[in-house]
C-alpha cells in the first residue's frame, strides 16, 4: 500500500453535534483545503431529523475522505456507518480518518452509485476482475474494521454529497436504488449544485419520494427524503441487493460483483485507435466516450513502433480510462494476459467489460488497486503503459520510476503518456537500467518508451 502522508494536503478540524473531528484532505480528492458547503449544508439538513436520532444503519455514498461518514459514526457512536466510494484513494483516505477519530463503528467500502453502493469488495494487489465480472480481492479497505455480520444491504438512513460528473442517469439510479435499500420508515439525505435542482426534483418524484425538510445555500439545495406511502409499500426486502461480505457472482460482461453496469453505459460505438478497430461501450463519468482521445492515440502511435516484433505476454496498463489502449493491445500485441491498474472502479469495471466483449481471441484480465501495485510480483510484465494522473504538490516521478524498476521483466517495455512538460520532467530522473527508445507528440500530449535493460 503507498504511502499516504505526502499526500495529505492538510488536516482541519470539524465539530457536528459536538463531535469533534479532525479530518486529513488531499490535492487528490474533492475539496481539498477545506470542507466543502455541500457537505456543510447536508449536514445542516439532517442534523435535526429526529429518524436520524434514532438511526442504527447509515450508509454515506460518495464519501471523499469520509466527512459525513464520520461525523454520523462519531454523533451516533451506537449506529454502524459506512462509508463508500468508487475511488480506492478516497476509501483509503476515509480508513486514515476513521483511525485518526478512533471510529470504530465505521467501515469504508469501495462501491459505485446507482449499482451496488457498498457490496463490491476493496481490491488487493492480487483482486482480480475475471472477463469483466465479479471484483474478487474481499473485505474491507485495509486496516478497517470487519462489516457487521447479518449486514442486508438496506439503512436507516443514506446521504451523499452527489457528484454532479457521476451523470444524470447515474443520479437518478441512485435515487431509484436508495428507495430500495431503505428499512421501514428510512429517509436519504442528499445536497446537489444548483444546476442540477430541477432535474433532481423530477428524478425525486419519479422515485417516489417525498421531501420533508429543505435546506437552500448559494449554490447547492439539500434534502431530506422519505418514500411516499406507496413507494415504500412497493420495496420488497429482497430488492435491496446482495449484502456487504455475501458473495456476489457475475453476470454476464457489463457486471461488476453481479451488477449490471448498464445505467453507466453512455452510448457503444465503433472505435479506431492506431492500427485497431473495434467495438466498445462509453461510459458516464469517464472521458472518451464518443472518439478515442490523443492520450491512447499517441501511445498507440509509439507502441506500434517500439514493439514490433516483441513478445507481450504480460502486459500492465495503469489508469485505462474506459479501455482504448488495453482494446488496442488485445488487437495488435495479443497479450496471454492484461491487468488494469486504478484507483477507479468505473476505470476497471468498464475497461473489463469492453475487453469481454472482443470477439476472437482475448486476453485473460485482472483489475488492481492502483494503491497496491508494490504487492504484485517483482518482474512480472514485460509491458507496462502507464497514463499519467499527476497530483498536484506531490512526487511522482520518485514513486513512478520505483514501480517500473520492479515490474518490468529484463528487457521489457515501459510506455509513459502524459503532457510534454510531465514527462520532460520524469525524463530528468530517469534512473539507470532504463534506456529510451523513442517518442511520439501529438495535439499536447506525449509518449516515450523505455527498455528494462
Amino acid at each position: 500500500m503507498i504511502d499516504l502522508q505526502p499526500l495529505v494536503n492538510k488536516t482541519v478540524p470539524f465539530k457536528f453535534k459536538g463531535a469533534e473531528l479532525r479530518l486529513d484532505l488531499s490535492h487528490a480528492l474533492f475539496s481539498s483545503f477545506d470542507i466543502d458547503v455541500g457537505t456543510r449544508l447536508l449536514l445542516k439538513a439532517v442534523g435535526r431529523d429526529e429518524v436520524l436520532a434514532g438511526a442504527r444503519r447509515i450508509l454515506d455514498a460518495g464519501t471523499g475522505v469520509g466527512v459525513i461518514a464520520l461525523a454520523m459514526a462519531k454523533a451516533f457512536p451506537e449506529a454502524e456507518v459506512t462509508a463508500s466510494d468508487r475511488d480506492l484513494l478516497a476509501c483509503a483516505f476515509a480508513e486514515r480518518n476513521r483511525a485518526r477519530n478512533k471510529a470504530p463503528n465505521l467501515v469504508s467500502r469501495p462501491g459505485l452509485l446507482g449499482l451496488d453502493a457498498v457490496e463490491i469488495p476493496a481490491l488487493s494487489g492480487g483482486g482480480a476482475v475475471a472477463g469483466g465480472g465479479a471484483v474478487a480481492g474481499g473485505g474491507a479497505v485495509a486496516g478497517g474494521p470487519a462489516l457487521p455480520s447479518g449486514s442486508d444491504g438496506r439503512y436507516d438512513f443514506i446521504l451523499s454529497n452527489i457528484p454532479a460528473k457521476a451523470g444524470a442517469p447515474v443520479i437518478e439510479a441512485f435515487l431509484r436504488d436508495a428507495v430500495r435499500r431503505l428499512l421501514p420508515g428510512g429517509r436519504i439525505g442528499v445536497v446537489i449544485v444548483k444546476p442540477l435542482v430541477e432535474a433532481c426534483l423530477g428524478w425525486i418524484e419519479a422515485a417516489g419520494l417525498e421531501i420533508v425538510n429543505t435546506e437552500r445555500g448559494s449554490g447547492h439545495m439539500a434534502w431530506v427524503l422519505a418514500p411516499r406511502a406507496a413507494a415504500a409499500a412497493s420495496a420488497a426486502p429482497e430488492s435491496a441487493g446482495v449484502g456487504p461480505g455475501a458473495a456476489a457472482a457475475p453476470s454476464g460482461p457489463l457486471a461488476l460483483a453481479g451488477q449490471d453496469l448498464g445505467v453507466y453505459v453512455r452510448r457503444r460505438g465503433r472505435f479506431k485507435c492506431g492500427e485497431a478497430s473495434y467495438e466498445a461501450n462509453g461510459y458516464w463519468g469517464l472521458p472518451d466516450f464518443d472518439t478515442v482521445g490523443f492520450a491512447p492515440r499517441v501511445a498507440a502511435d509509439l507502441a506500434e513502433r517500439v514493439l514490433a516484433g516483441s513478445l507481450v505476454r504480460d502486459a500492465l496498463v495503469v489508469n485505462p480510462g474506459l479501455g482504448h489502449f488495453p482494446l488496442w493491445l488485445a488487437k495488435r500485441a495479443a497479450p496471454e494476459r492484461l491487468c488494469a491498474a486504478s484507483r477507479d472502479l468505473l476505470q476497471l469495471a468498464g475497461t473489463g467489460a469492453n475487453l469481454a466483449a472482443l470477439t476472437g481471441r482475448k486476453p485473460s484480465y485482472r483489475a488492481l488497486d492502483a494503491l497496491r501495485l508494490d504487492e504484485e510480483a517483482q518482474a512480472s510484465f514485460d509491458l507496462i503503459a502507464e497514463f499519467l494522473d499527476a497530483v498536484p504538490e506531490y512526487d511522482w516521478i520518485g514513486p513512478l520510476w520505483g514501480r517500473a524498476l520492479g515490474l518490468l521483466k529484463t528487457g521489457a517495455t515501459f510506455v509513459l503518456v502524459g503532457t510534454p512538460t510531465e514527462l520532460q520532467r520524469a525524463e530528468k530522473r530517469r534512473p539507470a537500467g532504463l534506456r529510451l527508445l523513442g517518442e511520439k507528440r501529438r495535439k499536447g500530449f506525449a509518449a516515450a518508451a523505455w527498455r528494462r535493460e
